[in-house]
């Protein structure tokens, strides 16, 4: 539950507080801001490896190759729109074409490392007038062999990594502010080949790199370089998958670009020489509200342009941009959110351990919400905050923290007038939209059950957050796969049934969480405020004897009270289990999961903002017997209709067993 203000407390007891329901709609993506990606710029330049930055004072910067002769030219739009002149470009060098190019802008500084003609000279070239101009370049290393990709990262105080790969290889040239650049160091991870680097700076340095792994897998992994700031300097983080292909499958990757607008951004080319053949775009973004360091990938998106060298990425100044050598996308970051609330006529939220739902019906008499002149948030996916509160002596007295997604925006014209219904989904909607594109298998022993039920709801957006989570989820490591086409709701809910544990969404985060038996109340609720209706049941559980088959293991619990009640009998058969003391816990699992499923009844009051699917409340009731009764809400029904002869202001609870 989240906690509330006395006087918002004292307002949900009093039959009199008047009710506020605040309603926010965002441009977002699942938690971060939707990127509307605009092209504005379309040229004749011949296609190549290209890299863009954004300089301090807001400049667009971009450099490019011409893949037959090598040519390295660059450009500085000061002002950059969508009526800039993207044609222009300065000479600046012969180059290795194959490699690619890095570029990096912070502040007034900016750089660009590239590979010599001779294919194996790293060097780099600095600007220290925010990309105006650049100096005589400086080599940073000279390789063995032929290098096969380079990148850079820049701070904003001149600290800065230079990469390389050569073979499977990739080697670090750093400096700490502005001091010398050090001798090449190599990583301490492991490749079989690398064909591609993209690099960017936001508290360290930022690496997505390309390539095969031992086992033969195409693939994008993401990593970081530590500058001393969230990671030791000079440390490598692990490896973390954005997207692999088996052998066999002639798929291939090459990653074109990183960056962070509002959430990390990752695009990279998927390259497929099968019938059919492309070369596709694809733009990966980080679960909303997450750092680079998070490692947190959702699904690649495809991008409507085709290259076998991608397109750079780059943010900065309130914007994000797209570029190749030829072409330009813009995508202004959105306006800050629409308040909807004084144009709310009616709503309803649905909450519940397995979905949640919301609709609102707006009025419309102005055409404000038309199809012309609307948000344009207010569409398919568009972001929905709804917070029931109170006016209260403080004020208009809310909580945050639900968040739904717009799936059906309907618009009604009628003699009475115009409105606008919309219906949204909660984080349950958003993973049961989501199918798995592929197989992902997470082998026995690799990592625990918490950490495999993050690796599949990151793919729809959600992260699994902190609560009071049982030793079972961290120390389960099971074997499990998520099969192609699986919807992500299917896999959790497989997922789940190993664990004590609940998933409690909330907004794009959810929070995953064990209830105990002896839980204390975390509201209550009684006849000295408004309860205008209590119904109290009793019904035999699902199951009052659980049999467990593991791996040679056996187990069994008996809820003889159930059993007497008419409780069917549960059986789990589970290879994951070798251990009789995980065994013991699964049994004792399942009834408690059969028990809580049992409806007790529901509760009608007025809206309690901070109440939470999954909370434990006390109930008291003279007429019904009840003093600081003991339930579980498994479900929370609120409903808001604006004033009236109508005006409706209630809020149904579900009442399970603690």
């Amino acid at each position: 539950m989240r906690g509330i203000s006395p006087t918002l407390e004292a307002a949900r007891r009093s039959p009199s507080a008047k009710p506020y329901l605040r309603v926010l709609l965002h441009d977002r993506d699942v938690g971060s801001l939707r990127l509307r990606w605009r092209r504005v710029y379309t040229g004749m330049e011949p296609d190549g490896p290209c890299a863009v930055a954004v300089a301090g004072d807001g400049a667009l910067l971009r450099v490019r190759i011409d893949p037959s002769t090598g040519a390295l030219t660059r450009q500085r739009i000061a002002a950059p729109g969508p009526d800039s002149d993207f044609s222009a470009w300065t000479a600046v060098a012969t180059v290795a074409a194959a490699p690619r190019v890095g570029l990096a802008a912070s502040g007034t500084r900016a750089l660009i490392a590239l590979v010599g003609a001779d294919g194996v000279r790293v060097e780099v070239r600095e600007s220290s007038d925010g990309g105006a101009t650049f100096g005589t370049p400086t080599v940073l290393a000279v390789a063995a062999r032929a290098v096969t990709a380079v990148a850079c990262s820049l701070g904003p105080d001149g600290t800065a990594a230079v990469f390389y790969a050569v073979g499977g290889t990739v080697y670090v040239v750093r400096r700490f502010g502005t001091a010398r650049w050090r001798s090449a160091a190599t990583w301490s991870r492991s490749l079989a080949t690398v064909d591609a680097v993209a690099a960017s700076y936001s508290v360290d340095h930022n690496v997505l790199i390309s390539g095969t792994n031992a086992a033969g897998d195409a693939g994008v992994w993401s990593t970081i370089y530590g500058a001393g700031n969230a990671y030791p300097p000079g440390r490598w983080r692990p490896l973390v998958e954005v997207v692999s292909a088996a052998p066999g499958t002639r798929t291939t990757y090459r990653a074109s670009g990183t960056a962070h607008a509002d959430a990390p951004q990752s695009v990279f080319v998927e390259s497929y020489a099968g019938g059919g053949a492309y070369d596709r775009v694809h733009v990966t973004p980080g679960v909303g509200r997450t750092s680079y360091s998070d490692q947190l990938w959702r699904n690649p998106r495809p991008f409507g342009h085709e290259s076998p060298h991608g397109l750079a990425i780059a943010a900065g100044n309130g914007a994000a941009w797209l570029a190749s050598p030829n072409a330009v996308w813009h995508a202004p970051y959105p306006e800050p959110a629409s308040d909807l609330s004084d144009d709310v006529l009616e709503a309803t939220l649905i909450e519940g351990l397995r979905g949640g739902r919301v609709r609102l019906l707006l009025r419309n008499d102005d055409g404000r919400y038309g199809p012309d002149a609307a948000p344009a948030a207010l569409a398919a996916g568009g972001e929905l905050r709804p917070t029931p509160g109170y006016i209260t002596s403080a004020g208009r007295e809310r909580l945050e923290g639900r968040a739904f997604w717009i799936t059906a925006v309907r618009r009604r014209y009628d003699l009475g007038g115009s409105t606008v219904e919309v219906d949204g989904v909660d984080g349950w909607g958003l993973l049961d939209a989501w199918t798995a594109p592929r197989q992902f298998v997470w082998a026995a022993g690799e990592t625990n059950a918490s950490r495999v039920l993050t690796g599949v709801m990151q793919h729809a957006g959600i992260r699994l957050g902190g609560g009071r989570v049982s030793t079972e989820s961290s120390t389960l490591q099971p074997a499990f796969t998520v099969r192609a086409g699986e919807r992500g709701t299917t896999a959790v809910r497989r997922l789940l049934e190993m664990l004590p544990d609940e998933v409690i969404m909330r907004t794009h985060v959810a929070l995953l969480s064990r209830p105990d038996r002896d839980d204390e109340p975390l509201a209550s609720f009684g006849d000295d405020e408004p309860v205008m209706r209590l119904a109290v049941e009793s019904g035999a559980p699902a199951a009052g004897w659980a049999r467990i088959f593991g791996a040679n293991v056996l187990a069994e619990a008996v809820d003889e009270i159930a059993l007497a009640e008419g409780g069917g009998t549960a059986i789990v058969v589970d290879e994951n289990i070798e251990a009789q003391a995980r065994a013991d816990a699964r049994a004792d699992a399942v009834l408690r999961r059969s028990k809580l499923a049992l409806g007790r009844g529901e509760l009608v009051v007025r809206p309690h903002p901070g109440l939470e699917v999954g909370d434990p409340i006390a109930i008291t009731s003279k007429r019904a017997g009840l003093v600081d009764a003991r339930f579980r809400v498994s479900g929370l029904h609120t409903r808001y209709v604006r004033g009236g002869r109508r005006a409706v202001y209630e809020q149904r609870i579900a009442l399970s067993d603690v």
